[in-house]
C-alpha cells in the first residue's frame, strides 16, 4: 500500500508557501520606497531643493502609515501560518488572494499621499481604508479555510486558541469597517483611528 506524504514533506509543503508569501510580503514594502522622490531641475538652489523634499511629507506619511501596516499584516501571517503543519487547496488560493491585495499596496498609498492636501482627501482616505478592509477580510477568510479543515491544524492546538485567532481576525475586520466608516465624515480622525489600530495589534493582540 502506498504511502501517504510523511510529517516532514507536509511541513515543507507549509514552508514553501510561507516563503513565497515572505518574497510577496517583501517586494510590496520595497515598492512602497520607490513611489518616494523629488523631481526638480538641475539649476535648482539649496533653497528649491528643501522646499521640494518639505511639500514630499504627505507621500512619506502615507509611505510610514502603510508600511507599519504591511508589517502587521506579515506580522498576523506569520501568527496564523504558525498554527498550520500542512495546507491544503483552500488555504493555498485564499493566501493567494490576500498576496495579491498586500502587492497592491503601492497604489493606494500613492493615491493618499498624492491627495492628502487636496479637495479629494475623502475620497483618497475612504479609498484607502477600504483597502484595508480587504485585507483584513482576506486575512479572515484565510483563517477560515485553514479552520475548515481541521486536518491540517497542528496537533495540540486548543479550542480556547482558534477560538482567540478568530476574535482577533473579526476584531480587525470589524474596526477597519469602523475607520473606513469613519472616513466618509472626517478623514483626519479616520487616519488617527488607524494609528490607534498599531496600538492595539502591537499591545494586545
Amino acid at each position: 500500500m502506498k504511502n501517504g506524504p510523511s510529517e516532514i514533506q507536509l511541513q515543507k509543503e507549509t514552508l514553501r508557501v510561507e516563503t513565497f508569501s515572505d518574497g510577496v510580503f517583501c517586494i510590496a514594502v520595497t515598492l512602497l520606497s520607490i513611489e518616494i522622490g523629488v523631481e526638480i531641475k538641475n539649476t535648482a538652489t539649496n533653497n528649491d531643493l528643501l522646499h521640494a523634499l518639505l511639500e514630499k511629507w504627505p507621500i512619506c506619511l502615507a509611505y510610514v502609515i502603510s508600511f507599519v501596516n504591511v508589517l502587521l499584516a506579515w506580522i498576523g501571517h506569520h501568527s496564523l501560518f504558525k498554527h498550520l503543519h500542512k495546507t491544503d487547496n483552500s488555504v493555498m488560493i485564499t493566501n493567494g488572494i490576500l498576496l495579491m491585495l498586500v502587492a497592491l499596496v503601492p497604489f493606494p498609498t500613492k493615491t493618499l499621499g498624492l491627495f492628502l492636501l487636496t479637495g479629494a482627501l475623502k475620497t483618497a482616505v475612504v479609498f484607502y481604508t477600504a483597502y484595508f478592509v480587504l485585507i483584513s477580510l482576506a486575512f479572515r477568510l484565510l483563517w477560515h479555510a485553514a479552520t475548515n479543515n481541521r486536518d491540517i491544524l497542528i496537533q495540540g492546538i486548543t479550542e480556547s486558541q482558534i477560538k482567540q485567532t478568530t476574535r482577533n481576525e473579526n476584531i480587525g475586520l470589524v474596526c477597519n469597517t469602523i475607520i473606513m466608516a469613519v472616513a466618509f465624515v472626517n478623514p483626519w480622525i479616520s487616519l488617527a483611528l488607524s494609528f490607534a489600530m498599531w496600538i492595539y495589534w502591537i499591545g494586545f493582540a
